[in-house]
């Protein structure tokens, strides 16, 4: 909105014309998403809690992992946190994005969707009694699948010469700067194989960052350094000077996208104020499965695909170790590779404090974010 209105504001008071720029506008929008997180949360909070919405001591099949969720006094503590992260998003995406980019509208679906369908999974587990089971793992496979698939494939269709958008249809190397793949040569095939990829992108950062919410402030506080560098890098391709330098791919637009990540990055820090240890409230699905997607439609845009392990460190690594677990477990006939998966369960186990495992976690995503900008430059 605020876009549209700067003419008018300039005219008004010359000054205001700098919300024409990107990088004021992604300025406000981190402010202005971590002030409503913080306002929105608080009366949420209560409403959940006096609604009966927590999370269920038993909610683990592990004996262990249920008796130390007892005993650290989470049991209860309201689920469904992603509602107030989005809203604050989608308001502050309202106020400060550009909503003609259609790039600033296809991730926008993309949040909205994953987190209209980690809702529902919350809230079904919230209406049955015990509040284990939401929707089936078939059901949510199935909704997620169609929706990244619907997505990527508006993406592709937007990625063409009279659109002003080629860029979008090529998979950059994150080491070497004149290496890339380009689909269309390779006809219906090369489509299929991009249009894969990058679904097989969406939905494994999206069940990432599920896997790792589970310690206080753990899926969040990881998440900070990675929309940091993504919104660097959002930027970078949106920004013909800048991707020039670095040798990236000048694509128009993908600045806004940069706004849009300063939205989450703000919301996400706004979140952490109520779930930092001990946590007042948990993302849910309603927050975790969106804050995944948002995650690798940045990394999409920003051509850093093949980079995203690196730039989302701790949860590629919590989602390999769950299903390294799963998959040893189905083939060696009941053998168990790792003492509990995800990653951060082994120390959890072994008695290391809370604070100490979500504080090492965030210092590892720092510093995997920061080695994955350093590949930018050095390419």
């Amino acid at each position: 909105m605020i876009p549209w209105l700067t003419p008018w504001l300039t005219a008004m008071w010359n000054p205001l014309n700098a919300f024409g720029y990107i990088g004021v506008r992604a300025a406000c929008a981190f402010a202005i998403g971590l002030l409503f997180a913080i306002l929105f949360g608080r009366p949420l909070i209560q409403r959940l809690r006096s609604a009966g919405v927590g999370e269920d001591a038993g909610h683990s099949d592990d004996d262990e992992v249920s008796q130390a969720y007892l005993a650290s006094g989470k049991s209860g503590t309201p689920t469904m946190g992603g509602v107030f992260w989005m809203s604050s998003i989608l308001v502050t995406l309202l106020l400060f994005c550009r909503l003609d980019e259609p790039l600033v509208l296809i991730g926008a679906v993309l949040l909205v969707g994953m987190g209209t369908l980690g809702f529902l999974d919350d809230w079904i587990k919230f209406k049955r009694e015990g509040g284990r089971n939401g929707l089936s793992r078939r059901t949510k496979f199935v909704a997620s699948l169609a929706l990244a698939i619907g997505v990527v494939t508006i993406y592709w269709a937007l990625g063409n010469p009279e659109t002003g958008y080629p860029e979008i249809r090529r998979i950059y190397s994150p080491l070497w700067k004149d290496f890339f793949a380009s689909p269309d040569d390779f006809g219906w095939i090369g489509v299929l194989l991009f249009l894969g990829f990058q679904t097989l992108v969406v939905l494994s950062c999206s069940h990432a960052v599920n896997v790792t919410d589970g310690l206080d402030g753990l899926a969040a506080g990881s998440a900070v350094p990675t929309l940091i560098a993504l919104s660097v890098g959002t930027y970078a391709v949106g920004t013909k000077v800048v991707a020039e330098y670095l040798h990236l791919p000048f694509i128009p637009g993908a600045g806004e996208v940069a706004v849009m990540g300063a939205a989450m990055l703000g919301a996400t820090i706004g979140f952490l104020w109520y779930n930092g240890h001990p946590a007042e409230v948990f993302l849910g699905d309603s927050g975790s499965l969106p804050l995944g997607a948002g995650i690798a439609y940045m990394a999409i845009v920003a051509k850093q695909e093949l980079a995203l392990p690196l730039l989302a460190a701790v949860f590629f690594v919590e989602v390999l170790s769950s299903l390294l677990q799963i998959y040893y477990y189905k083939f060696t006939g009941g053998k168990r590779l790792f003492k509990k998966a995800p990653l951060h369960h082994i120390w959890q186990l072994a008695g290391v404090p809370e604070q100490k495992i979500v504080l090492r976690f965030w210092i590892c995503s720092a510093v995997f974010a920061a080695i994955g900008l350093l590949t930018i430059k050095l390419r």
